[in-house]
């Protein structure tokens, strides 16, 4: 059994109001009027930053497909009215569903774009060339670029594949007692089907993962190590005040979903939920 609510009650349409929903559903306007005096805050920094040119519109209307630098500062004029209109940042913030972020990880990557820190968000693009150096736990081999093509699906040179996703759980820590848990229980819990759509990186050597999989008799997971923690530097995943587990899933080139901070118990329902919500958004 999972170490949290079972899904069929985190996906009851009957919506539980206890003193803390209430509280948060009482408090949503003024939620809403911090983060639009943030959001403010934020494009007066951006326009002082880019000598007082006033920033384009948060919509930007383009024929043709956005350059990565210019997708990213879409993004970043985009995030806040973004965050400030979802559902998930006034009162329901229980994992589950297509729900996959908590209400502090809402609320911290908003204060993170609102500082400026330089980290991946959502629908950022998803650099590539750091795959090629992972190492295979199965041969101790670096994947190089045909690995990676084979890894990375827009990479990959059949043509059906291109437009599939990638979930990636990180984690910075050697040896680390929140990843190894997590991963006997993906192992377990989640699908076929999404099990070979997953990967794992952590900064254990090859023989290190080897023994820990063997021994926990986990062969339905790839696990690729990054000792030296370069891939998860330029995706940004080590963690501003302490190095933690973060899941994420990239499609057709961008990071479509990160959660950062990843609780242990939470991870294979985020997991679920993340996907779920990529599949919304598709469709």
């Amino acid at each position: 059994m999972e170490a949290f609510a079972p899904t069929s009650q985190l996906m009851n349409t009957n919506y539980e109001y206890t003193s803390t929903n209430l509280y948060g559903a009482f408090n949503k306007g003024n939620k809403q009027a911090a983060l639009m005096k943030k959001m403010a805050d934020a494009k007066k920094q951006r326009e002082i930053e880019d000598d007082g040119i006033d920033a384009p519109p948060a919509v930007v209307e383009t024929k043709g497909r956005l350059s990565d630098e210019e997708l990213k500062k879409q993004n970043d004029l985009r995030r806040f009215q973004e965050l400030l209109d979802s559902e998930a940042t006034t009162a329901n913030y229980n994992i589950g569903g297509d729900n996959y972020k908590t209400q502090q990880q809402e609320e911290e990557d908003i204060d993170a774009g609102q500082r400026g820190i330089d980290r991946l968000f959502e629908g950022d693009p998803a650099p590539v060339e750091r795959f090629e150096d992972l190492i295979n736990h199965t041969t101790g081999n670096a994947l190089g670029k045909n690995g990676a093509s084979r890894v990375v699906p827009w990479l990959n040179k059949n043509s059906s594949k291109q437009k599939d996703f990638l979930i990636v759980l990180s984690d910075p820590r050697e040896k680390s007692s929140e990843l190894r848990s997590a991963l006997k229980n993906m192992s377990k819990m989640l699908t076929t089907d999404v099990l070979s759509r997953l990967i794992v990186i952590n900064a254990d050597s090859p023989g290190e993962n080897r023994r820990f999989l063997r021994k926990n008799d986990i062969d339905n997971i790839n696990v690729y190590s990054d000792e030296k923690r370069e891939w998860m530097r330029e995706y940004t995943v080590l963690g501003e005040t302490r190095w933690a587990m973060c899941a994420m899933v990239l499609h057709d080139g961008r990071v479509e979903k990160i959660v950062r901070e990843l609780d242990v118990e939470l991870a294979t329902q985020v997991i679920k939920s993340s996907i779920k919500s990529l599949k919304m958004d598709s469709s």
